[in-house]
């Protein structure tokens, strides 16, 4: 499926030529060089909601899905602390950065 890219800025300038974009294929917006949000159409989005609320069994798993179930471990608790210090620092970065 195809998708436009804009920035935040154009977002702004172009609202509504990007809104009617969106009806028909998703129109990603990025914020600092990193993907921020994505318009959707209703449409689409309501599928995605049903999609994500409809139970699976197991035995649909596909392949790829099993072995990483499988492989699946819980980090040590050195990994976690780390994994959280280094989450809290990214998140304060983000606090101090200046919207487009």
């Amino acid at each position: 499926m195809d998708e436009t890219r804009v920035t935040s800025v154009e977002l702004h300038k172009r609202l509504g030529e990007l809104i009617d974009r969106a009806m028909t294929e998703p129109v990603m917006v990025t914020k600092h060089n990193r993907d921020h949000v994505v318009l959707i159409s209703a449409e689409q989005y309501a599928a995605l909601r049903m999609s994500s609320l409809k139970p699976r069994k197991t035995g649909s798993l596909t392949q790829e899905e099993r072995a990483a179930a499988m492989s699946a471990q819980v980090p040590s608790r050195p990994e976690q602390k780390r994994y959280l210090k280094n989450l809290a620092a990214a998140v304060e970065d983000m606090a101090g950065q200046t919207p487009d």
